[in-house]
């Protein structure tokens, strides 16, 4: 795993040991990176679920101004504070031992204002409908609180699955979807302009 661009290009970071986290393979990150390279630059971004910090990692080294990496797993944000170091990110980086669901009063008391929302949670709790909802409800209330700006994007991995649909948020419309083999990662903006 290594950044792919920009400052900190080439350089590997270190990953969690055992089946913790699941880092974006490069190939999908890349291609990520690729489609959002004219919102990246001067940006504001959030890395929920932030594992070994790979994908905040690559947006800090792409240009963005900032990003605040969310992680409640203590081994986790010892390597993204190790790979910040490595990369020299760590005074554009806040890492915030919280869980998704809690950092919202947070961010609110803070006056943080977020640009891109990067969301890799595990799996198997994506695929439980109760949490895909609170999660959803999340999603909502960060653009309903004015911490996401109105046109502020998220992105959300996910497993791909043999729905049709791609999953609904009340105030947010998904306007993109991108597979790769059997990873999936939609886009949600604002639907209320």
């Amino acid at each position: 795993m290594r950044v792919i661009a920009g400052s900190a290009k080439g350089i590997h970071l270190s990953s969690v040991k055992g089946s913790k986290t699941r880092p974006i393979p490069d190939r999908v990150k890349e291609s990520l990176f690729n489609i959002l390279a004219g919102v990246i630059p001067d940006s504001r971004v959030l890395d929920m679920y932030a594992g070994t910090g790979a994908i905040g990692i690559e947006a800090l080294s792409r240009g963005a101004e900032s990003c605040i990496f969310i992680e409640n797993d203590r081994q986790a944000l010892q390597i993204i504070k190790k790979n910040l170091e490595q990369t020299k990110l760590q005074t554009k980086a806040w890492v915030l031992p919280y869980d998704v669901f809690e950092i919202t009063p947070y961010l609110e008391k803070n006056h943080v204002i977020i640009d891109v929302i990067f969301a890799s949670p595990p799996y198997p709790f994506l695929e439980k409908k109760s949490y895909r909802d609170n999660l959803l409800t999340v999603f909502s209330s960060l653009y309903q609180k004015h911490i996401l700006l109105p046109g502020g994007l998220i992105m959300l991995q996910h497993r791909k699955t043999d729905y049709e649909q791609t999953p609904k948020v009340p105030v947010l419309e998904v306007f993109d979807t991108r597979t790769y083999g059997d990873t999936q990662i939609s886009f949600f903006r604002n639907a209320i302009q």
